[in-house]
C-alpha cells in the first residue's frame, strides 16, 4: 500500500510480550517471524497483548501531548465549552483549533498513524490465522478480537477526518483497508471510501465480534463481548439507530455495577467494578509525563481547568462534584478537579469505557425513540443520577426537556473522559459557542470544517488514490 502505513513494520512490528500481565514484563522489544507469531495459541495472544499496548502507548510526534489514546482523549476534552487551557503548554493548541490547520502537524499525523498501524495489525492477524491450523472455534475467536479492534480504530478515523454522519453519508471519508500491507501490495494505494462505507465496514466488524466473542476475556485491558457490544452501542448512536444503541448499551453493561465511590479514588484503578474496559498502566513501563493523568492534577504540568458553568452543574453532595476553586493567581476563577489523579509512581490506569456511560447511551437511545420507553429513560436516568447524589431528585421531564437532560448528565458524568459536550456536538451535527469564561473563543457552526482534521501530507505524498483535491476544506 502506498501510503502511511508502509511506516510500519508487517513481521518486525509483532513484539511478544506476556499475555497473563500486561504490564509487569519489561517493555517489548523482541521482533519474531509470521510463523513464531501465528504458531501457538500463546504466541497470537502476545500478539494481540502487543497491539493494546499500542492503543496505550504510541507516541508519533516528540512531546508529551502526542501519546496514544490518552493524548487523543484529552485533545477531545479541551475542544469543548467544559474545560479551558488558558495557559501555554501541552494541549494549548488544541485548545486555540490551531493543531488542525496543518497536513503535518502532531495530532494530524498521530491519530492517522495510529489507527492505521492498529488496523494493519488487525489485517495481519486476520490473514494468519485464516490459513493457521488452529480449531475453528479458536479461528473465530482470534477473528473476531481482531475485527472489533479494527472497528474502533476505524471509527476513530472517520470521527477525524470526515464530516459526521449525520451531514451525509456520501461525503469522503477514509480509506479502508482489509488485507495486510505487503512487499508485493506497496504500491496500491486506497481512495478516501464514503463515510456511509466506512461506517458499513465498522458495523460489520463489530457485528462479527458481538456475535462471536464471550464475555471471557486475559484480562480487563482486551475486548470480550461487553466491551464489543459497548463499541458497537457508541457506533449506532453515533449513527442515530437509537433502537440498536439502546440494545447494545444495554447487553454491554450487564455485570458492571455502578460503584459511586470511584469519583474519590482518582481514577486509578482498572478493578472498579463499573470500569468495563481499560488500559493499564505499572511503574514500570509508564508514559511517565505523557500520562493521561499529568495534565490534571497539577503536580506534574498546570492543570487544564473546569468552567465554572460546568461546575455549577452540580450539587454539593453530587459525588462526582471533585472541584476546588483555583483561588489564586492568573486563574483564580477557574476549577481544578481531582476526578483523575496522577500517582506517584506514574502507575495510573487509564478508563476506556464504563457501565455508566453504556446507562447513558440507552437512556438517550430510549428517550429519542419516544413512546413507551420514555418512562423507562427517564427511570433509567434516575437511577444513575440516585447512585452519584444521594439527594437527587427525579426531574419529571419529557420529550426534548428529557434529552437535554440527558445530554446534560453525559457531561456531567463523563467529564475528562474524551470531551463528551465536543462530541455530542459533533455527532448531532450541532454548532457550539464558547461561554465568556473562555481566555480563546471559538464559535463553530453545524459541519464546521474545524471539527475535521486535514489528510496527512505523507499520505497526500505516497497515495496515489489521494491527492490535493481530496484534502479536507
Amino acid at each position: 500500500m502506498k501510503n502511511t502505513i508502509l511506516l510500519f513494520l508487517i513481521i518486525a512490528g509483532f513484539v511478544l510480550s506476556s499475555c497473563d500481565d500486561f504490564v509487569d514484563e519489561p517493555k517489548p522489544t523482541a521482533s519474531v517471524s509470521v510463523l513464531d507469531a501465528f504458531g501457538t495459541k500463546e504466541a497470537v495472544e502476545a500478539v494481540f497483548t502487543g497491539t493494546y499496548r499500542r492503543i496505550r502507548q504510541f507516541n508519533d510526534g516528540v512531546g508529551d501531548d502526542a501519546e496514544a489514546i490518552g493524548a487523543i482523549l484529552n485533545t477531545w476534552n479541551v475542544k469543548g465549552n467544559d474545560f479551558i487551557r488558558p495557559q501555554f503548554d501541552w494541549f494549548v493548541f488544541e485548545y486555540r483549533y490551531q493543531d488542525n490547520t496543518n497536513e503535518s502537524g502532531r495530532k494530524t499525523n498521530l491519530i492517522w498513524n495510529e489507527m492505521y498501524e492498529i488496523i494493519n495489525t488487525c489485517n495481519t492477524i486476520v490473514a494468519n490465522i485464516e490459513e493457521s491450523d488452529f480449531s475453528n472455534a479458536d479461528k473465530t475467536a482470534f477473528i473476531a478480537e481482531a475485527r472489533a479492534i479494527r472497528g474502533m480504530a476505524y471509527h476513530h478515523l472517520i470521527r477525524e477526518y470526515a464530516q459526521a454522519y449525520v451531514h451525509g453519508t456520501e461525503n469522503p471519508g477514509v480509506p479502508i483497508y482489509l488485507e495486510p500491507a505487503t512487499a508485493e501490495n506497496a504500491n496500491e494505494g486506497n481512495p478516501r471510501s464514503t463515510v456511509g462505507a466506512v461506517y458499513e465496514q465498522i458495523v460489520e466488524d463489530l457485528l462479527f465480534a458481538t456475535e462471536n466473542l464471550s464475555g471471557a476475556r486475559r484480562a480487563k485491558w482486551a475486548i470480550n463481548k461487553n466491551v464489543a457490544d459497548g463499541l458497537l452501542a457508541r457506533v449506532y448512536l453515533y449513527m442515530a439507530d437509537y433502537e440498536k444503541a439502546e440494545q447494545y448499551a444495554n447487553s454491554a453493561r450487564a455485570g458492571y455495577d455502578l460503584d459511586a465511590s470511584e469519583y474519590t479514588n482518582g481514577f486509578q484503578d482498572i478493578n472498579n467494578s463499573e470500569w468495563m474496559w481499560g488500559a493499564p498502566q505499572s511503574n514500570n513501563q509508564t508514559l511517565y509525563y505523557g500520562s493521561f493523568a499529568s495534565f490534571w492534577d497539577g503536580s506534574r504540568y498546570t492543570p487544564i481547568f473546569a468552567n465554572p458553568s460546568l461546575v455549577e452543574e452540580f450539587s454539593e453532595t453530587d459525588v462526582r462534584n471533585t472541584f476546588t476553586l483555583q483561588g489564586s493567581g492568573p486563574y483564580a476563577d477557574l476549577y481544578r478537579t481531582s476526578k483523575f489523579v496522577a500517582a506517584a509512581d506514574f502507575g495510573e490506569d487509564l478508563v476506556l469505557m464504563r457501565s455508566a456511560e453504556m446507562m447513558l447511551i440507552e437512556a438517550e437511545a430510549m428517550a429519542r425513540q419516544g413512546g413507551a420507553k420514555e418512562a423507562a429513560a427517564a427511570d433509567l436516568l434516575f437511577e444513575l443520577q440516585s447512585n452519584r447524589d444521594e439527594n437527587a431528585v427525579a426531574s419529571g421531564n419529557t420529550g426534548q426537556a428529557l434529552i437535554e437532560e440527558i445530554l446534560l448528565e453525559r457531561r456531567k458524568e463523563l467529564y475528562g473522559e474524551g470531551g463528551p459536550d465536543y462530541i455530542d456536538f459533533r455527532r448531532l451535527g450541532l454548532g457550539f459557542t464558547r461561554d465568556e469564561n473562555h481566555t480563546v473563543p471559538i464559535s463553530l457552526e453545524s459541519g464546521d470544517s474545524r471539527y475535521i482534521y486535514p489528510i496527512p501530507q505523507a499520505e497526500l505524498d505516497s497515495n496515489d488514490e489521494i491527492n490535493e483535491s481530496d484534502q479536507n476544506p
